[in-house]
C-alpha cells in the first residue's frame, strides 16, 4: 500500500473523528480533574457501571442463543428469523424507550437496562452467528462421535463464546454511553443518573467543556479496556477457527427441543420488532381514544408534511457520511490489517461518550472564520461520518486480514502503481465489507440522537425532531413520523437483501 495514500485516509480520519476530541483536551482545567474524586463522582461510576454491565448480560443471555438457533440449527423459518433479528440494531432506542415506558409500569435504572438490551442482543447475535459458521463440521462430527449431540453442543458453545463475549463488549460501551434513553425514562419517571447525562449537564447548564472532558475519562479508558482485549480475543479465536480443509458443519438437529426453540425466537422477535412496531402502527391511528385506518393515513400525512425536509435532510446527510466513509476505509482498513498498533486510535471515536463527540466539534467549528461550515450540512456530514467511521475501518480490516498478499505483489510485479491496485484487486475483493460498511455507517447516522443533540444543524434530523415533539406530548403525528424514520433506516438494508446477492460483511 503506498504511504501516501495511508498517510491521507488518516489524515481524513483524524480530521473528522479525533481532531473533536483532541480540541477539548485544552479545556481542561485542574479544577475540573478535582471532580473526579468526589464522592458523587463514585456513585455516578456505580450507576453507569450497573447499567453496562447488566444490559451487556442480558444481551449476552437473549443473544447467544438466538444468532447460534438461526445459524446453525434447523429452527424452522431460521433464515427470516435471522434477517429480522438484525431490526433492533436499526431502530433509534429511544423509539424503544417510547413503546416501553407507555405499556408498562417499568421506570428508572430497569426500564434504561430492558430497553439497551432490547436494543443491543442483536449485536451479540450477529457475532455468534458469524462465529457458529466458522466452526469446522470436522468438529462437530468428532464431538457427536464422542459423547452424542450433547458433546456437539458444547464444543459449539464453546467456539462461539468468545465472539459472543466480543458482542456483549460493543453491548456495554453502547450501553454506559447513552443519553437519550436514561433522559426519557428520567422524563417520565424517577432519574436515573449515567456519565452521558452528567456530560450533557456539564455543557448545557454550566458551560464547561472542560468538566465534561474530565467527568467523562474514567467513561474512555473503561471503554477502551473493554473494547481492545475483546477484539483480539475475536481476531485470534477467528483463526484458530477457520482452519485447512475447512468443511461447513450441518445444521443441528434439534429434534423434540425444535418448536421450544422456535417459540424463544419468536418471542425474542415479538419483544424487539413485532410489539414495538406494532405499537407505534397503533397508536398512529389514533391508539386508545379510536383506532382508524383513516386517522392513521392522516397521522403519515401530517408527519410527511410537517417534517418532509427533516426527513430528507436526514437521509441526505446520512448517505453524504456513509459515502465518505467509504474510500477512507479501503485504505485505512487495509492498512489497519497489516498494523494493528493503529487499532487504539481507530476505535477511539467509539470509546468516547456521542454527547461529548458533539461537544467537541461545537469547540472545534464554532468560530467565526468557518461560520459557514458551521451552520452548514458539511458539519452534519463530518459529525456523523467522525462518529462512525471507525465502524467501516473495523469492517474492512477484518475482511482484509483474510486477503492474499500474493495478488497485490503480483500486481505490483506487473507494473500497477498502488492507487491501481487499490482499485482493481483490493476492492473488488472487500466488495461486501466496503457495502457492509457504507449500510452500517448510513443506519447509525440515521438514528444517531446523542452526537447531534447539541450541535444546531443537526437539530434539523429527523430523529431529532421525533424527540423534541415526544416530549410536548403523545399522540399520532409522532408514532407515524418514528416509523417514517424507521423505514428510511431499514430502507439500504431492504434492498440490498432484494437485489444484492450476497451478504454484507459488517463485523471486525
Amino acid at each position: 500500500m503506498s504511504r501516501p495514500l495511508v498517510i491521507a485516509a488518516f489524515f481524513l480520519f483524524a480530521l473528522a473523528a479525533l481532531a473533536p476530541i483532541a480540541a477539548m483536551l485544552p479545556r481542561v482545567e485542574s479544577s475540573d480533574l478535582a471532580t473526579l474524586v468526589h464522592a458523587s463522582h463514585w456513585q455516578l461510576l456505580g450507576s453507569t457501571l450497573l447499567l453496562g454491565t447488566a444490559t451487556a448480560a442480558i444481551a449476552l443471555v437473549v443473544g447467544l442463543p438466538f444468532g447460534l438457533l438461526v445459524a446453525r440449527s434447523d429452527v424452522p423459518l431460521a433464515r427470516a428469523a435471522r434477517m429480522l433479528g438484525i431490526v433492533p440494531l436499526c431502530l433509534p432506542p429511544m423509539l424503544y424507550a417510547m413503546v416501553y415506558t407507555a405499556i408498562s409500569d417499568l421506570r428508572g435504572a430497569g426500564a434504561s437496562i430492558l430497553i439497551l438490551a432490547i436494543g443491543t442482543f442483536p449485536i451479540v447475535a450477529v457475532f455468534t452467528a458469524r462465529a457458529a459458521e466458522r466452526i469446522d463440521g470436522r468438529l462437530e462430527e468428532a464431538a457427536l462421535l464422542v459423547g452424542g449431540p450433547r458433546a456437539a453442543l458444547i464444543v459449539d458453545l464453546r467456539l462461539v463464546f468468545p465472539a459472543a463475549l466480543c458482542g456483549a463488549c460493543f453491548a456495554f460501551v453502547f450501553a454506559i454511553h447513552d443519553f437519550a434513553v436514561p433522559d426519557y425514562v428520567a422524563f417520565v419517571g424517577p432519574k436515573f443518573n449515567v456519565y452521558a447525562a452528567e456530560i450533557f449537564a456539564s455543557w448545557r447548564v454550566d458551560s464547561r467543556p472542560g468538566l465534561a472532558v474530565a467527568k467523562s475519562l474514567p467513561l474512555v479508558a473503561l471503554s477502551l479496556a473493554v473494547l481492545i482485549p475483546a477484539l483480539r480475543l475475536n481476531r485470534a479465536h477467528a483463526a484458530t477457527t477457520l482452519q485447512s480443509g475447512f468443511r461447513t458443519g450441518a445444521r443441528i438437529a434439534l429434534g423434540s427441543w425444535r418448536w421450544p426453540a422456535l417459540l424463544f425466537v419468536f418471542a425474542v422477535l415479538f419483544v424487539s420488532v413485532f410489539l414495538p412496531v406494532g405499537r407505534l402502527l397503533w397508536e398512529s391511528g389514533g391508539g386508545a381514544s379510536g383506532f382508524g385506518l383513516a386517522r392513521m393515513s392522516g397521522a403519515f400525512g401530517r408527519a410527511l408534511e410537517l417534517s418532509r425536509v427533516n426527513l430528507q435532510q436526514s437521509f441526505l446527510w446520512s448517505l453524504g457520511a456513509a459515502a465518505a466513509v467509504v474510500p477512507v476505509a479501503l485504505v485505512a482498513g487495509h492498512a489497519l490489517a497489516r498494523a494493528r498498533w493503529l487499532e487504539p486510535f481507530v476505535i477511539l471515536p467509539l470509546a468516547v461518550p456521542a454527547i461529548l463527540f458533539g461537544i467537541g466539534e461545537i469547540v472545534l467549528w464554532n468560530r467565526e472564520w468557518c461560520a459557514s461550515f458551521y451552520d452548514g450540512p458539511g458539519l452534519v456530514v463530518m459529525l456523523f461520518a467522525g462518529r462512525f467511521a471507525c465502524f467501516a475501518i473495523l469492517a474492512v480490516s477484518g475482511a482484509a486480514k483474510n486477503l492474499d498478499r500474493t495478488l497485490e505483489e503480483a500486481a505490483e510485479l506487473a507494473g500497477a502503481r498502488p492507487a491501481r491496485r487499490l482499485a482493481s484487486i483490493v476492492a473488488p475483493a472487500l466488495r461486501s465489507a466496503l457495502i457492509g460498511g457504507f449500510v452500517l455507517v448510513f443506519v447509525l447516522s440515521m438514528r444517531e440522537l446523542d452526537a447531534a443533540i447539541l450541535v444546531p444543524t443537526a437539530n434539523q434530523t429527523a430523529i431529532f425532531r421525533v424527540y423534541q415533539q415526544v416530549h410536548f406530548g403523545r399522540d399520532d403525528f409522532v408514532a407515524a413520523l418514528a416509523l417514517l424514520v424507521v423505514c428510511l433506516i431499514l430502507l439500504p438494508g431492504i434492498l440490498w437483501t432484494a437485489f444484492g446477492g450476497r451478504r454484507l460483511e459488517v463485523l471486525p
